[in-house]
């Protein structure tokens, strides 16, 4: 019997689209036998294994101005733009609780996506207790210049997205023959060399395999996205795509987000019975 994977790309606040299509399967009770997530992809697939429909939503969405949850002022003052403190602890333990039992005891897998400084090689991270791997959730959506590197278990680990964005190959040889992928860029984007080489250079000199696939991610990024064009057509992948999506990786305007999310869940529900069919192949 194949198993069924989800996939999710990172995005930073674009990271709402996916936030919308997983409501819509959440409503339908559309659930995986696995799920991967790089950087965002991590964080907004954490609560869709956790069962809390909605809670990817409120935190986009409504701590969008937050200046505690994300800014220039938590960069210059802990050195990380989505701030460490209040997104891994304050908001999921406090203000509003992550359903760690739930994520626990769910039969899905889940792995974080992260790179590791010292190799430039993506780091596959297991969670089944978000509470004990907090750390690897937190790697997975550190973006360059924008946060600190996180060591977690003698590795230094950053966004997961620079080695391995759109983990197709990955996931098909963990067994998950068929899978559905949440993309956070419309069909025709095609990444382009970073402009900021030269300053990652300078940041990330004592890690030589790091710039090396910071140098080579928009390379690696196209050829999974023909990959996964490919693997579409075979009938392996069931993908969602953003028609167009006006927002920026830190984007701060409730409006704008409120906008893709809906249009999001709109164009899941739109292809339920495709991806109905779909999920339903093979078993």
């Amino acid at each position: 019997m194949n198993r069924l994977g989800l996939i999710l790309e990172g995005g930073g606040m674009r990271g709402v689209y996916t936030a919308g299509v997983l409501d819509c399967m959440a409503d339908y009770k559309l659930w995986t036998d696995g799920i991967i997530g790089v950087s965002a992809g991590a964080t907004h697939g954490c609560n869709f294994r956790s069962r809390q429909r909605g809670r990817n939503y409120r935190i986009d969405v409504e701590h969008s101005q937050n200046p505690k949850f994300m800014g220039v002022r938590s960069l210059l003052t802990t050195g990380d733009y989505f701030g460490a403190d209040f997104c891994y602890r304050y908001l999921p333990d406090e203000l509003d609780p992550f359903d760690y039992k739930t994520f626990q005891r769910a039969p899905s897998e889940f792995y974080a996506v992260c790179t590791d400084l010292e190799t430039g090689s993506a780091v596959y991270e297991q969670i089944e207790d978000l509470k004990d791997k907090m750390d690897y959730l937190r790697a997975s959506a550190s973006m360059p210049l924008f946060s600190k590197i996180v060591e977690v278990d003698g590795k230094k680990l950053m966004d997961g997205g620079i080695a391995d964005s759109i983990p197709v190959r990955k996931f098909t040889e963990m067994g998950y023959a068929k899978n559905i992928v949440i993309l956070t860029q419309p069909a025709d984007y095609r990444k382009k060399k970073n402009k900021l080489i030269p300053l990652l250079k300078l940041v990330y000199r004592r890690y030589p395999l790091f710039l090396k696939a910071l140098e080579m991610r928009h390379e690696v990024y196209n050829d999974s996205l023909d990959l996964v064009s490919e693997k579409e057509k075979s009938g392996e992948l069931f993908v969602f795509r953003p028609e167009e999506i006006d927002i920026s990786r830190v984007e701060r305007n409730p409006e704008k987000l409120k906008a893709v999310y809906h249009a999001a869940y709109r164009q899941a529900e739109s292809r339920l019975r495709s991806l109905k069919e779909f999920m339903e192949l093979g078993y």
